[in-house]
């Protein structure tokens, strides 16, 4: 958020309609996440309008010798350095196709040389076509990208990678006022009341999920974690009223989101002629043509969902509830199409981000002993969590749930750390990088839970859910997924693995994986109680 600007001179009115608006946008501030007070802005602007005023009484020929002294006795000042244009910045040379692969390969450490060579921003070109994306990994830098005004930098074309989920007309893909106005009808749905039954509902799911989990044998824990996360965004989407043809459209999201594991899930067929995508299906290791019918089946099972509702009538505060209510400015309903958007937007982001920090969060804990023990001692006693928090803040600090940002399009010219960017340029914020800068967390590699006891991770140090208006609606669920998973297993299972070496990373479209999926051995503890809802 942006505070007002006033002119030079303005007039008691003036001054008194800026504070209604500081006063109005703190209140905007508040509902987005943003941590700026603008009324107090607003005010302290207000006073130094009045300060500015008052010498305007004095007499011309005493304001204009105090001018005159002022000039002498003050030292010249250089000038501001002109900004550096933003197509100077160094990056890669190698070709668009070759960086790609290096980034799908293995995202961290590639983005991790790229800041040894060429420092805190740099231009990549991971794209077909080959268009620059400028990252940002400063901590002042990014602040400074999060703040800018609604109308400087659009996140909606930043999503087209996953557009082939979630189509184009949902939050995700809405700017300025359309993304204001969503953001705060569909609020209700992930915050009060209805996080309260989410909560529940997440303690119940993770003993009931976790108990179904092998024991005694190696796997990969992820597609268990996975399934899990699913069910909570039933809950979160649905409600107490399941639609009957959940067993078939979760096995059917299972199988959508497959896809993510390869890298032509990257394509942006929106952007392609249809002769185009006609041919890639027809190409089957590249796995189009089976994603394809598996959305197609998606789309009808939730259409079937929604038909359901309306029938049965019973709303609540569930997110199908909230879309059934939403009305156009003309006051038509949102189409099947919208509220399908909508709600495959959540299916997507709610579950692949949250069962890619559970797994990380395994894989060091696995590895971990110390931290492991005094994690599953708190567990135990069940009298807080307060170690249990800190471990879960640890983790999204090295593995945010999205490593860079959803990429923001600049509108209008913006001036980021002394680099002047142009309308049409997209601007990457690394929260891989960022929340690992040594100059913010002493060892950023290593995994140290306790260093978030007794304080809470910056709003710009600390960013796994990005930050500004474009914060992501389910924090607080994610959080609470992550708690009562590792609260069910630690307090339900042994972890065991015979390798010790720390998996390497693989893509999974947005979001980054352990190249294993997490792969180690349950065994059952001797235990009578699960605390999972403790």
């Amino acid at each position: 958020m942006d505070a007002s600007k006033r002119g030079p001179a303005e007039s008691p009115a003036d001054t008194g309609e800026n504070e209604q608006a500081g006063k109005d946008l703190a209140a905007e501030a508040a509902a987005a996440g943003c941590p700026v007070d603008h009324t107090a802005l607003a005010t302290a602007g207000s006073a130094k309008s009045a300060e500015a005023e008052a010498p305007a009484a004095e007499p011309a020929k005493a304001k204009a010798a105090k001018a005159a002294k002022a000039v002498a006795e003050e030292p010249a000042q250089a000038a501001a350095p002109a900004p550096i244009p933003a197509e100077s910045l160094p990056g890669p040379k190698t070709p668009a196709l070759m960086q790609i692969v290096k980034y799908w390969k293995d995202p961290a450490t590639f983005v991790e040389r790229c800041r040894e060579e060429y420092g805190s921003r740099f231009a990549l070109r991971i794209r077909i076509p080959p268009k620059p994306l400028y990252v940002l990994s400063d901590p002042d830098e990014i602040k400074q990208m999060f703040l800018a005004p609604a109308d400087v930098l659009h996140t909606g074309t930043g999503s087209s990678t996953i557009e082939k989920f979630t189509g184009q007309s949902g939050l995700a893909w809405l700017d300025e006022d359309d993304h204001k106005k969503r953001r705060k009808l569909l609020m209700p749905s992930f915050h009060g009341k209805a996080l309260q039954r989410v909560d529940t509902a997440i303690d119940e799911m993770a003993v009931e999920d976790v108990a179904k989990w092998p024991r005694g044998e190696s796997m990969a824990l992820h597609p268990h974690i996975h399934r899990f996360t699913l069910h909570v965004i039933r809950e979160v989407i649905f409600g107490k009223v399941s639609p009957k043809i959940w067993d078939e459209l979760l096995e059917v999201l299972i199988g959508m989101m497959r896809f993510n594991n390869r890298m032509g899930s990257a394509m942006m067929i929106h952007k392609m002629p249809s002769a185009a995508v006609k041919l890639l299906t027809a190409i089957r290791p590249l796995g189009l043509h089976q994603f394809l019918k598996l959305r197609e089946r998606a789309d009808a099972l939730i259409a079937e969902a929604v038909a359901e509702r309306r029938e049965v009538g019973d709303l609540g505060d569930d997110m199908l509830s909230v879309l059934l209510g939403i009305t156009h400015e003309d006051g038509s309903p949102l189409t099947i199409r919208e509220m399908r958007d909508e709600m495959m937007t959540i299916f997507l982001a709610g579950t692949e981000t949250t069962a890619a920090a559970i797994a990380w969060g395994f894989e060091y804990l696995s590895r971990e002993h110390a931290a492991r023990e005094r994690l599953v001692e708190e567990i135990d006693k069940g009298e807080e969590d307060t170690f249990l928090t800190a471990t879960v803040h640890e983790v999204l600090r090295l593995r945010p749930s999205i490593p860079q940002i959803i990429p923001r399009t600049v509108m209008k010219p913006i001036e980021i750390g002394g680099v002047r960017y142009e309308p049409g340029m997209l601007l990457w914020a690394s929260a891989y990088l960022m929340n690992r800068h040594p100059s913010l967390y002493d060892e950023p590699d290593a995994f140290r839970p306790e260093r978030f006891l007794g304080t809470k991770p910056g709003v710009y140090t600390w960013i796994p859910f990005g930050g500004g208006r474009i914060r992501c609606l389910g924090d607080k669920i994610a959080l609470l997924e992550m708690k009562a998973m590792f609260r069910e297993v630690l307090s339900t299972c042994e972890l065991h693995r015979t390798d010790m070496t720390p998996e390497a990373t693989r893509s999974r479209s947005v979001s980054t994986l352990p190249e294993h999926g997490t792969r180690l051995e349950l065994r059952a503890r001797d235990r009578k109680v699960s605390l999972a809802g403790s």
